[in-house]
Parts: C-alpha cells; structure tokens; sequence
C-alpha cells in the first residue's frame, strides 16, 4: 500500500524546513483529537456525573438500589431504595463508609437509628406491604475511591463509588 504524505522537493534554497518536526506534530494533532471525542463521549455518557456509565441500579428478591458511581466532592447525592413486601425495614450502612460521606437527608421521616458492630442502623416501620420508598441524600467529604456494603432486611448490596475533587 503506497502512503500518501509530503512531497518532500530538493531545492538549492537554504531554509531550515526541520519537515520531519512538522510531520510529528501533526501526527500528535491527529492523536490528541482522538483523545478529546474519546473524552468528550465518555463525559456524555456520564464518566464525570450522571448517565449510563454511572447510573447504577441492583435488584434482589424485592428489593432495588440506584445510585450514582461517579461524584463530584461537595455536591450531594441520592442512594434511592424501593423496598417491597416488608413492614418494618431495617438499612445498616457502615461506619468506614459514612467516613466518606455525610448524611444531609433520610427520607422517609420518622425511622430509628442505632450504632452497633460498625454499623450505622436505620429502622423504618413502613405499616404497608406494598413497595417503600427511601431515600438517603449524601454528600461526598472525601475524594478517591469509596465501596461499602449496605445491609437490608439482612441482603448484602455492595455500592462503589468513585469521587472527583
């Protein structure tokens, strides 16, 4: 396959061309504008806030969790929770990850808390056996990588978070 490139002409002019510099650059030119769709795209999708790569969602025996895996540092989020078929519903959230974060809102009102064993506890007596929902509004203290294991009504769900400065 013949490449097609610069026309390089011999000529008796002395002029310092330095062609080989020019050509880098524009291989570098090319590279780096690879480099900022590829970025561009991953912002869109939601690799620096929300959208489908960092939306998250789990569902188990009734059970669903949202939430979002990338941050930002200082800016609240929602940990979103529908809990079906239970009247009373207990949420333990550990204490090495409420390090991280700190709780700015539960909703719904009314619930319980208690600390034991490393965990923070939230008991909820919903009265209903239809779907619940709850709501933990966090806001990121800390930068860097953050994973905890919540428990609910004893169901382990793991949540991963990744938070920008």
């Amino acid at each position: 396959m013949k490449r097609i490139g610069v026309e390089r002409i011999e000529h008796s002019l002395e002029l310092e061309e330095k062609l080989d510099q020019q050509l880098k650059g524009w291989m570098v030119q090319k590279i780096g504008r690879v480099l900022i769709g590829i970025i561009i795209l991953l912002t869109a999708l939601g690799l620096f806030g929300s959208g489908l790569l960092s939306n998250k969602k789990i569902k188990k025996n009734g059970t669903s969790l949202q939430y979002e895996r990338f941050l930002r540092y200082e800016k609240e989020m929602d940990v979103q929770w529908t809990i079906a078929g239970q009247e009373e519903i207990q949420i333990r959230i550990p204490l090495q990850y409420l390090d991280r974060f700190k709780v700015e809102k539960v909703v719904p009102e009314g619930y319980e808390t208690a600390t034991a064993n490393g965990y923070v506890s939230y008991t909820f007596k919903s009265g209903k056996t239809t779907e619940t929902p709850v709501h933990f509004y966090l806001n990121p203290q800390k930068t860097g990588n953050v994973t905890g294991e919540w428990l609910v009504n004893k169901q382990r769900f793991q949540l991963r978070h990744f938070i920008y400065p």
